[in-house]
């Protein structure tokens, strides 16, 4: 007669569900012990990765000094990234690193390839790696492309698209157009004095002004006010720490303005005056130049004068830094405006005219070469996104010849453009 050892189910206990057994014990501080393991293991690669990575951009650095590494990213298209590339190059870095990973490698790929058969750079180095990751536990390969600025490049920072030029007319350019299409501000090509009139573009911007009831005699106090702020606030700083002084608080003592903004030049102040290379932004609130909202302000630009300067490279340096001051009171005021830390609207264009090219231009400096001062440093200080386009007047086509000369880039008729 056999005996049924096995204990019956009334005599078993209830074990609830998620309960440890005593037995099971060893088998989960097993893996407990080996999940540590993989961890430390993990971090060790991870660590390791990140001192390779770091050793790998300092011999990058000795190896290829003035270079940029290019993140290449296929939530960036092609155009974007050649765009950024371009740019960089037109900066004056030497070496664009082209960097991908994964399903970026092709794009990577094809970007040196248009890089490389527009003249814009060559290829000196390939390398090619994996990296760990831990959100997959597995490795993924990547790619460095090394280029070097091609000795013929010609580029500049700025947009080709961003840039138009006007033609010759029977008259000089207009300050304002009649009808715009956009939110426009023209420049004023100011004096060391800050008044509104005068001869040149400053008589025409006083003319044309109080022939739509602007009290234009008010400027003068306006922009000495903004002036003496600036210097108070930013006077010791250097360029680089500079920021742009606003006011919008202007009612009852200027009628016509509803924001003015000021940007100074330290580099370029003579004793305890800042006026040299200041620029003002000033929008209007009313009497808009041929009664068109969209005509929406003035720039007053002081430019440097030739004969402050013992050399016209002395002068021409000053004029480039005058440019790349006022490209970045331009995206000052645009991003203060994005921001919404002013309520106010976005300025879509700046018509820029010679200034320092006639009157106050040096002797042995020729309008040419003014202008391709203002261009270069308009390029220096541009940003892409807060810069609004950039509207060229004619004078002698020397805006037109130097954007060619110098980028040898696509050229935009201001008409093209509308």
């Amino acid at each position: 007669m056999s005996v049924n050892n096995k204990p019956s189910l009334s005599s078993q206990k209830d074990i609830p569900i998620g309960t440890v057994q005593q037995n099971q014990l060893p088998i989960l501080a097993q893996l407990q012990k080996q999940n540590i393991l993989t961890s430390k293991k993990t971090c060790i690669k991870m660590e390791n990765e990140k001192k390779n990575n770091q050793k790998q951009n300092s011999v990058d650095e000795n190896e290829f000094p003035n270079s940029k590494v290019l993140l290449v990213s296929v939530k960036r298209t092609r155009r974007f990234l050649e765009r950024t590339a371009r740019e960089l190059l037109a900066g004056g870095t030497r070496y664009i690193i082209l960097s991908g990973l994964g399903d970026a490698l092709p794009l990577c790929v094809q970007l040196q390839s248009s890089l490389q058969s527009k003249n814009a750079a060559v290829v000196v180095k390939i390398e090619t790696s994996y990296s760990y990751f831990n959100s997959n536990y597995s490795y993924t390969p990547g790619l460095k492309i090394y280029m070097e600025k091609h000795p013929d490049f010609k580029g500049s920072r700025i947009s080709p698209g961003y840039v138009s030029f006007h033609d010759k007319t029977d008259g000089f350019t207009p300050i304002f157009d009649e009808n715009p299409n956009e939110y426009i501000c023209s420049v004023n090509a100011g004096d060391s004095n800050l008044y509104v009139g005068g001869e040149g573009i400053n008589g025409a911007f006083a003319d044309l002004l109080s022939s739509h009831n602007q009290e234009v005699d008010k400027y003068e106090e306006l922009f000495k006010d903004l002036l003496n702020k600036a210097v108070k606030e930013h006077g010791e700083k250097t360029d680089e720490e500079i920021k742009s002084v606003i006011n919008d608080n202007l009612d009852k003592k200027y009628p016509d303005v509803k924001l003015a903004l000021c940007r100074i030049r330290s580099s370029l102040k003579k004793g305890n005056d800042f006026s040299t290379g200041s620029v003002f932004i000033v929008t209007f609130k009313k009497n808009f130049p041929h009664k068109k909202e969209k005509n929406m302000g003035m720039i007053y630009v002081v430019g440097p004068k030739g004969k402050n300067y013992s050399t016209a490279e002395e002068f021409l340096e000053a004029v480039h830094e005058t440019a790349e001051n006022l490209m970045t009171a331009l995206c000052d005021y645009n991003g203060l405006v994005k921001r919404e830390e002013i309520k106010h609207v976005r300025m879509n264009t700046c018509r820029i005219c010679l200034f320092s090219g006639s009157t106050y231009k040096h002797a042995n400096a020729s309008k040419l070469d003014v202008a391709k001062a203002i261009l270069n440093g308009l390029a220096v200080g541009y940003r892409h996104g807060p810069s609004p386009r950039l509207n060229f007047t004619y004078d002698e086509n020397v805006f037109k010849d130097a954007w060619i000369e110098t980028t040898g880039l696509q050229v935009f008729n201001h008409n093209d453009k509308e």
